[in-house]
């Protein structure tokens, strides 16, 4: 579900790995093959999210940038590009959380929060497009309270069986280059000239494109949106070996709240 699981991942942080494949466009075409993430040296928590009472009754997520409201009433919620969320009771402080795209059920969370209501844990299960398994667990601690599930939360643990895996090959224009996840089934193509190009995929939100520009010789800028609203910013570096790279992901107005994956290539 997207509110517990970052924006960069896995279609932002993916998409950051996938920029640093332009350089394969030159001569030696270094960047294009199979990558796969580096889970040991990775830095995947430190990001906040805020639930706030509304006045209608309703709770508010928001990261800073996605917005949604809704309540444990079992009834379906819009929260981003034609995704909803539904929460329901299964005892004191803990709930079933189900996320759906247009319909269609994409992951379940259980969501407990403990005792005295200053930690909370969530365990996500579902099915991907290529018909793996999707299991994650999350550890948040409150780092602003203002009730029980309200207050400002931060993600301190995460443990996920992604593989994390990637393929950039040429595109199927002049200058251009594909990146696919096969087990999300998502593809992107295009050049790197700052445009906005659509990511394609089953389980896609509506309206989601992403945009890379080189910044340098081993550097280049990114932007995830949803309907032309940033939804996350990035940048990679590529290793002077140029046998991995880093990829750096935020949250607009976050970043101190940095997201850092390492990829390996594997051929």
């Amino acid at each position: 579900m997207r509110s517990w699981k970052s924006l960069s991942m896995p279609i932002a942080a993916a998409v950051v790995a996938a920029c640093a494949a332009v350089p394969a466009l030159a001569a030696e075409n270094a960047w294009y093959g199979t990558w796969k993430m580096d889970q040991a040296k990775s830095h995947l928590t430190g990001q906040t999210f805020t639930y706030t009472k509304e006045a209608n009754g309703l709770d508010e997520y928001s990261d800073g940038v996605t917005t949604y409201q809704f309540t444990a009433n079992g009834i379906d919620y819009p929260t981003l590009g034609g995704q909803t969320e539904s929460w329901t009771f299964t005892g004191p402080d803990a709930w079933k959380v189900t996320d759906k795209l247009n319909g269609t059920v994409t992951s379940t969370s259980d969501v407990k929060l403990s005792p005295n209501c200053k930690t909370m844990t969530t365990v996500i299960t579902g099915t991907r497009p290529d018909g793996s398994a999707i299991h994650e667990e999350d550890t948040y601690t409150k780092v602003k309270s203002d009730g029980c599930l309200e207050g400002t939360w931060k993600n301190v643990k995460t443990s996920s069986n992604s593989p994390g895996e990637f393929i950039i090959s040429a595109g199927s224009a002049p200058d251009t280059m594909q990146w696919e996840i096969p087990a999300w089934k998502e593809t992107v193509e295009g050049k790197m000239d700052g445009s906005d190009l659509p990511v394609t995929g089953s389980e896609v939100p509506a309206g989601m494109t992403v945009s890379f520009k080189m910044n340098g010789a081993n550097k280049i800028d990114i932007a995830v949106k949803e309907n032309g609203k940033t939804l996350s910013e990035g940048e990679d570096v590529l290793a002077a070996n140029g046998k991995s790279f880093t990829g750096t992901s935020w949250t607009p107005g976050k970043e101190n709240q940095k997201e850092t994956v390492v990829y390996v290539k594997q051929k």
